[in-house]
């Protein structure tokens, strides 16, 4: 079913995440009587889910991940225990028309800010997705996703590019637990192309299979 109406959905889900989290990084009292719950254990939850999710992948000498933003989902530690894991970490850069390239994170990496998204990448080489060795995941930022595969972006476009041209490495959407959705729910068309888990901080989940939305 297509269902219109992305922006407002989008708006709501920023909404909800700029609720969810205060600006020190801690849950608010609306989700958390204690407000004890900060980033850092929530990127520490996302670590060990993340590299569960590629371990029942099999082995594999490089992993397409990302640098996320102030609201998502946090994933320096994620980064930090994939490359310590003897894995090729990749992160995308942004190139004109919307395309992405890809280059070698590294704990400490000099990042600069992008010139074509309000997003800080590193600074090294700019290879296309097909120079890369061996693959065993993409991991990439979502506001949402529904137990279909469905993947709501933040409406930059660059991954709705590239997702149609990559047909066999497994895709996973980082989201927090209660951005998942029932089936039918998000809106899309039939330009967007589906996602094959939900990684969330406390657990993965295989999407197109029904299934109960994530906790």
């Amino acid at each position: 079913m297509t269902t219109p109406n992305k922006a407002a959905w989008r708006t709501l889900l920023r909404t909800r995440r700029r609720e969810t989290f205060d600006a020190a990084g801690n849950l608010t009292a609306a989700v958390s009587s204690t407000a004890t719950v900060d980033q850092e254990a929530v990127g520490r939850a996302l670590a060990r889910t993340g590299l569960a999710l590629l371990d029942s992948l099999g082995a594999g000498e490089s992993v397409c991940a990302y640098v996320s933003m102030a609201g998502e989902p946090p994933t320096d530690q994620l980064l930090q225990i994939l490359f310590g894991s003897g894995r090729k970490v990749y992160v995308p850069v942004c190139e004109p028309s919307h395309q992405l390239s890809w280059t070698p994170w590294y704990p400490a990496v000099p990042m600069v800010r992008s010139a074509f998204a309000p997003v800080m990448e590193p600074v090294g080489p700019r290879l296309p997705f097909e120079r890369l060795e061996t693959v065993s995941a993409i991991l990439i930022p979502a506001l949402a996703v529904d137990l279909t595969g469905v993947r709501l972006g933040q409406g930059g476009g660059y991954y709705d590019r590239f997702l149609p041209s990559n047909t066999t490495v497994p895709v996973a959407a980082l989201v927090y637990g209660h951005e998942v959705f029932p089936a039918g729910q998000l809106p899309h068309n039939e330009l967007d192309a589906p996602v094959n888990y939900a990684l969330t901080p406390n657990r993965y989940q295989a999407l197109g299979t029904p299934a109960e939305p994530l906790t």
